[in-house]
């Protein structure tokens, strides 16, 4: 009897220390405003998802961009060699799972990487099998996901280009519109780099301030009255990527490292949701490309 009324005061004692932790995470939230899972509540906190978000160009361009880039082939020996140094590159980040500009349906688990195959690479241009897919391979990651967000059903427009062309054309800006689009002259100038850089060299661009985000900032400007396209642009962009992230949120878990492969244009509003997200780190892929530019040289 004596034996059982010590472990019961234990037990108890356990108990009372769990809650009065319980109590101060609870606390602490309400001080801070933040969300509190129980699982925090119980750790006190728990690890944050580390995101590295890789902007790149597409590499088999469909043309739906209002600047489109030519890119060179892919699938040439040469071009595999990069892709494969910048694959174990990125694959040293070791991802628990790796995130695509691909649409499905929740659970968001991408079919295509189910039924993927080594040769797959030499016939599969896309960005998502060149790095996405090969990065899950040499890392040996099973946690595929496809969480591109498009409109369907009553969803807006996210990108109303031309609702806004329309209005600049009435209003007599259309050549400031047109000024503003352009970007033929990045477009130019990146076409011509690839004749003498590799991969890793050329993603180094897509993932610094050579990529410019002005247009959604400028592009507010462009209403009267109630009338206010620019605006709207804007705002269904950000919805965009806004969903965009919380699918990401939907499929990871404290702990994860999660590569995310997506067109440049999303990189640096993808990397401020992961930055003011409470749970989330941003990681930067540059030091990964140096890693596989140099290797590269080296060869």
């Amino acid at each position: 009897m004596a034996g059982w009324g010590h472990a019961a005061f234990d037990r108890h004692s356990e108990v009372a220390l769990m809650w009065r932790e319980l109590a101060c995470v609870l606390a602490l939230a309400a001080m801070t405003g933040g969300p509190v899972s129980a699982q925090d509540a119980v750790k006190g906190e728990s690890e944050p998802v580390q995101v590295m978000v890789l902007g790149v160009y597409h590499f088999d361009n469909p043309g739906l961009d209002v600047n489109n880039i030519e890119t060179d082939n892919i699938l040439s020996p040469n071009r595999q060699e990069e892709l494969q140094v910048l694959g174990e590159a990125l694959a040293s980040f070791e991802p628990t799972a790796i995130a695509l500009e691909i649409v499905s349906q929740p659970p968001y688990l991408d079919a295509g990487f189910q039924s993927f195959e080594a040769d797959d690479l030499l016939n599969e241009a896309s960005e998502d099998v060149q790095i996405g897919y090969r990065v899950a391979r040499i890392a040996g990651v099973d946690r595929v996901y496809a969480i591109n967000e498009q409109p369907s059903g009553d969803e807006p427009d996210y990108f109303p280009f031309d609702r806004v062309s329309a209005f600049a054309e009435r209003a007599g800006r259309q050549q400031e519109f047109t000024a503003l689009a352009d970007m033929s002259d990045m477009v130019s100038q990146f076409e011509a780099l690839q004749a003498t850089s590799t991969i890793p060299e050329l993603l180094k661009l897509h993932n610094s301030d050579w990529v410019p985000d002005h247009f959604y900032w400028e592009i507010i400007g462009y209403g009267e009255g109630e009338e206010q396209p620019g605006a709207e642009l804007a705002a269904y962009w950000f919805m965009r990527n806004a969903k965009i992230f919380n699918k990401l949120q939907q499929v990871t878990e404290p702990g994860d490292r999660v590569l995310v492969v997506y067109g440049s244009g999303h990189k640096a509003w993808l990397d401020e949701l992961v930055e003011k997200t409470p749970g989330y780190q941003s990681v930067d892929p540059l030091p990964y490309l140096d890693l596989a530019s140099t290797t590269l040289e080296g060869r």
